[in-house]
């Protein structure tokens, strides 16, 4: 009983075994194919490391504000009879926009006139006295002192009413109404809000080491997350004499045009300031570069042969230097160079030595950021 167990197990031992190395074999054998097949080419999209011209420019950040801004006060003490404008409307220089209540400045100034005509004849009568010999010249002079007196004190008053007419100082749009008709107001007490925005002014800061290449009158650009994609042009109107200890930087002013009204006072910007320099760059998409904490790379396409003598293109992965960014593109330093193809779409696949095909009937974006104009 124990001898035919054992011839048993042997056998079906030997029938396993046989099955299991026979699939072993079969499993070699398609390996062996397949290692010996070329492995199915990626499609990808390329494009060609070009040289470009760019403009040097020194970066920053600021803050706007208007070319011209004041809060509309008042001068004098006296309730508000009428007001002529409309919050967020346009205003020009001299407009009425509140009237405050006139009417006892009115009357004292009537009196006062009727004074300083009184105050005249005297004046003409002592005139023609002091001719003839009949009254002394201090009585003339005190009667002209009279005059001037009562004259000065219409003045006076005729200020005090010009002061109740309140008038926008400058051209410009209006903010929100602080006021009421009816509100009584002492002098200083605001009234509205009164902001130049056809031109805009930008305070921003720049490190000591580019003083030197500092000038009024060089191009600038700005940016405002407001509108994306948009870049607004201006010039430098002033640099201050002086670097702040606190920060070892310079304060430099802007002026942007506005016309558009576009900018408001109170935006944070980008700023780019461009030197008069150029310089030549490799540029490649940013799609292209694969950026990585180890460093950036892209994959280049070469041609070589296969066993067989055909050409096929593969990618070869390269380590690149990267530099300034500008729009889609990204300076390349070092590792790639003019002329060089370079994958841009379809990296994921790739690996060292992938064959690739070449599809570039859909191209990427690559447009160079905009910079300022020259004048």
């Amino acid at each position: 009983m124990f001898k035919q167990m054992t011839v048993m197990l042997f056998v079906v031992g030997v029938f396993f075994g046989g099955l299991f190395g026979w699939k072993a074999y079969q499993a070699y054998q398609t390996e062996q194919r397949l290692s010996n097949q070329p492995m199915p080419a990626v499609t990808v999209s390329t494009t060609l490391a070009s040289v470009e011209t760019w403009t040097p420019i020194i970066p920053s950040v600021g803050s706007l504000r208007a070319s011209q801004g004041v809060d509309i006060t008042a001068q004098e003490a006296g309730v508000i009879t009428a007001l002529r404008f409309e919050s967020g409307a346009k205003v020009r220089q001299g407009d009425l926009l509140a009237q405050q209540y006139v009417a006892d400045e009115q009357a004292r100034l009537e009196a006062l006139e009727a004074d300083v005509k009184l105050a005249e004849l005297n004046l003409e009568r002592a005139q023609d006295l002091l001719e003839k010999n009949l009254i002394s010249q201090f009585d003339y002079d005190t009667r002209k002192t009279d005059r001037d007196r009562v004259a000065a004190e219409a003045r006076s008053v005729r200020l005090i009413i010009e002061k109740k007419s309140i008038r926008a100082p400058f051209s410009g749009r209006i903010g929100i109404r602080q006021v009421n008709l009816g509100q009584y107001l002492e002098p200083g007490d605001s009234i509205v809000r009164l902001e130049a925005v056809d031109k805009m002014l930008v305070d921003f800061p720049v490190p000591q080491r580019f003083v030197s290449r500092l000038r009024a009158g060089q191009p600038l650009m700005i940016r405002v997350d407001a509108w994306p994609g948009k870049d607004f042009h201006g010039r430098i109107s002033a640099i201050a004499p002086q670097i702040r200890a606190a920060t070892r930087d310079v304060r430099v002013e802007g002026i942007i045009g506005n016309e558009a009204e576009q900018l408001l006072p109170g935006m944070f910007v980008e700023v780019g300031i461009q030197l008069p320099v150029r310089e030549e760059v490799v540029t490649l998409p940013q799609s292209a570069i694969t950026f990585s904490p180890y460093g950036d790379s892209v994959f280049a396409v070469e041609e070589t042969t296969d066993a067989n003598g055909e050409v096929m293109l593969v990618a070869i992965g390269t380590s690149v230097e990267t530099g300034e960014t500008r729009g889609d593109q990204v300076a390349i330093l070092s590792g790639v160079r003019p002329g060089d193809t370079v994958v841009t779409a379809g990296q994921i696949k790739l690996r060292e030595g992938t064959r690739v095909l070449i599809d570039n009937s859909v191209l990427v974006s690559n447009q160079p950021a905009s910079t300022p104009e020259n004048n």
